[in-house]
């Protein structure tokens, strides 16, 4: 089963998504950015959906953490968030897609499906 990462501090959003997934995939919420490394190096996700502000951190100096670790830098990102530039985010974030809140749970598995399904794909 694969696994999924939810970085996401709104209690009920992370809910919605963990109930949304835990059917499909593993699935482990953490709501803040402290230890973000050693929590992707114990549960090494395939995928990590992350929002765009977690608390008072962004979510780019999270990424750069995980992007700054050999054995994370890998790992597929998906940026969430309700910010009306979120495709200019993304984008400058370099993560492998994103999702913009509010979102329907036929969005959630439609990104999730195509960033795991291009991580299959060879160049």
């Amino acid at each position: 089963m694969k696994k999924i990462l939810c970085i996401e501090d709104d209690i009920d959003i992370a809910d919605v998504i963990e109930l949304a997934l835990e059917d499909l995939y593993s699935v482990k919420i953490i709501n803040d950015a402290i230890g973000v490394t050693d929590i992707v190096l114990a549960f090494m996700p395939d995928l990590i959906l992350i929002d765009n502000l977690i608390g008072l951190v962004e979510a780019g100096e999270v990424i750069r953490e995980i992007k700054n670790n050999a054995i994370l830098n890998n790992i597929p990102l998906i940026l969430c968030s309700g910010h009306a530039d979120i495709k200019s985010i993304a984008d400058r974030m370099s993560v492998n897609d994103y999702l913009e809140k509010p979102f329907n749970l036929a969005d959630l598995y439609a990104v999730i499906d195509k960033v795991l399904l291009a991580e299959k794909i060879p160049d």
